[in-house]
């Protein structure tokens, strides 16, 4: 029944969402998202709580107030980013008209090599504006997905084929693993958000060792796909997307396995350096809703 519940809220609010977008103007946006933010901070729920904890470890010696603040803007940027998306969808908006980019020549250098690449991003910013702006440029975007508990049936396999994209759902580590190379094979650009805790090995994030997931290194390492560290973040009234220089993993001799699992780590570091950096200057900005601490050890 719960979960019921849950599933007719979620879609009663994507079509609230989906109507504010296609009439209202962009420039009252912010003042709706602020608005609903502000009632939905003030309402006890579990995924408040969770985003909550997490702030806490991520920033412990932060004071009390500065975290409400920070949790606050954020239940607000999630309102503001829904409210974007929907204008896009019922609109047919142009990417690029919400967002510029940095740093492009990194990822056309890894894609000139021929073997596709693997763009490694994160839950920060507006996601659907990052994957949809290299959709509309003309790259061959692949997107690893999992559709959510609560949305409607199909709702984001989708919107990656509205745009142009190839989705890839998430059904079983196997499956997803041939898929992605199949997409790899084909020089696609293959999207992964690699910033939950998953099983794989046990790297550092804001000064703790936290479990993280390892897929995408280890396809990157197997089949020499470059890896390529890119973000979106908002800045003032645009978003900016934000690409860096490949997270080298081919072209090394390894004496073990061991060894090779310290490779991973290290590049696993790399990028988890990079997001928190990015973090820290727009904590509203990451999605603090997941469990992203649940899984912890000392090293």
């Amino acid at each position: 029944m719960k979960k019921l519940a849950k599933y007719v809220i979620f879609n009663l609010l994507i079509r609230v969402f989906l109507t504010l977008g296609g009439f209202t103007k962009k420039s009252q946006f912010k003042g709706i998202a602020n608005f609903i933010g502000h009632i939905a901070y003030l309402l006890p729920w579990k995924r408040k709580r969770i985003a909550k904890e997490n702030l806490k470890i991520a920033f412990p010696s932060m004071p009390e107030e500065n975290i409400n603040a920070i949790l606050k803007s954020f239940i607000k940027e999630v309102f503001l980013i829904a409210l974007e998306v929907a204008s896009i969808i019922k609109r047919k908006e142009k990417f690029s008209s919400y967002a510029s980019v940095w740093g492009i020549e990194n990822l056309d250098n890894a894609m000139s090599k021929g073997k596709g690449a693997i763009a490694l991003s994160g839950h920060i910013g507006n996601i659907v504006v990052l994957i949809g702006w290299f959709a509309e440029k003309g790259y061959p975007v692949a997107v690893l997905f999992k559709e959510g508990k609560y949305l409607p049936k199909g709702f984001l396999y989708n919107l990656i084929k509205r745009y142009g994209g190839y989705p890839i759902p998430f059904h079983s580590d196997e499956e997803v693993v041939r898929e992605i190379v199949r997409a790899l094979n084909k020089k696609m650009l293959v999207f992964m958000l690699a910033d939950q805790a998953r099983p794989g090995v046990y790297a550092k994030f804001f000064d703790k060792y936290v479990q993280c997931q390892k897929g995408a290194f280890v396809i990157s390492q197997r089949k020499g796909s470059p890896l390529v560290p890119l973000f979106i973040v908002r800045e003032s009234e645009r978003y900016s997307i934000k690409i860096f220089p490949e997270i080298d993993l081919n072209n090394t001799n390894f004496s073990s396995s061991q060894d090779r699992e310290i490779k991973i780590i290290e590049a696993v570091e790399k990028y988890n350096f990079l997001l928190e950096s990015l973090i820290r200057e727009h904590p509203e900005q990451y999605y603090w809703f997941h469990r992203r601490f649940k899984k912890m050890k000392n090293c």
